[in-house]
């Protein structure tokens, strides 16, 4: 198991050089995607340097991005699921490269919530960052997507969510990534869990909303550092943030 010994919250603004090390990359924050800062100048290509395991968006809200195993998927509006071009441009990414520390294996019937509350039964603290690679047997599976938005970009998180596509799942077997993040990240980042999936068959993927499982292997990285790269662009430059707190 790693050591860890202090939280280091290291904020890199504009720019930050990309290595295999033991934390999170963040472009972006999770207030710009709620205030229209949807279209970024991070590539694919480059994303993949910052981690080979982590979500995202795509720009315009095109599609969710699961990165598993250092492919890149984009989960499409009509559900599909494809890998991008190196140049396709990201708004918003939260990546690692995923080094497990623990695992533990929960067997049994489950859900969504019941995961969260055996989260905060066995993490180390509720003041870290963690990485999660959950493995599982899904009696059921529900999943959001993205409707691809258009100009003025001027409605919430919400309002843009609020039709989205649901694409769901039965007797599947696949993958959740994510983060856990402390409540303190506020409008930087989701409180507690944001997880993605993606099946082992490729059918089915997004962002995780509801499931029921039979079987889960829960790995878990604890991460020390937290960077942020801004988005070097005059949208968000320029943008002026609702004072509504956010929590995706």
């Amino acid at each position: 198991m790693k050591r860890v010994l202090l939280l280091l919250p290291v904020f890199l603004l504009f720019s930050c050089t990309p290595g295999n090390d033991d934390s999170i990359f963040h472009y972006s924050v999770l207030k710009a995607l709620d205030n229209g800062v949807l279209e970024g100048m991070m590539t694919v290509k480059d994303l993949k340097k910052h981690g080979d395991m982590g979500i995202g968006a795509f720009n315009k809200l095109d599609g969710e991005l699961v990165l598993m195993n250092h492919i890149v998927y984009r989960v499409s509006q009509d559900g599909k699921i494809m890998q991008p071009s190196d140049e396709t441009l990201i708004p918003y990414s939260i990546v690692t490269f995923y080094k497990q520390d623990h695992s533990l294996l929960l067997e049994g019937k489950t859900d969504y919530p019941a995961l969260k509350a055996f989260a905060d039964s066995f993490l180390p603290s509720p003041n870290l960052f963690y990485a999660f690679r959950i493995k599982g047997e899904f009696e059921y599976i529900k999943c959001g997507g993205s409707n691809i938005q258009e100009k003025p970009y001027d409605k919430s998180l919400t309002q843009m969510l609020a039709d989205r596509p649901i694409y769901e799942g039965r007797n599947i077997s696949g993958t959740l990534v994510g983060f856990w993040c402390p409540k303190y990240i506020g409008d930087i980042n989701t409180q507690g869990f944001h997880l993605h999936f993606l099946s082992d068959d490729l059918t089915t993927g997004g962002h995780l909303m509801d499931f029921t499982a039979t079987k889960l292997e829960i790995g878990y990285d604890i991460k020390p550092v937290y960077k942020i790269n801004l988005p070097d662009t005059r949208a968000f430059r320029d943008a002026r943030f609702r004072s509504e707190a956010v929590n995706y």
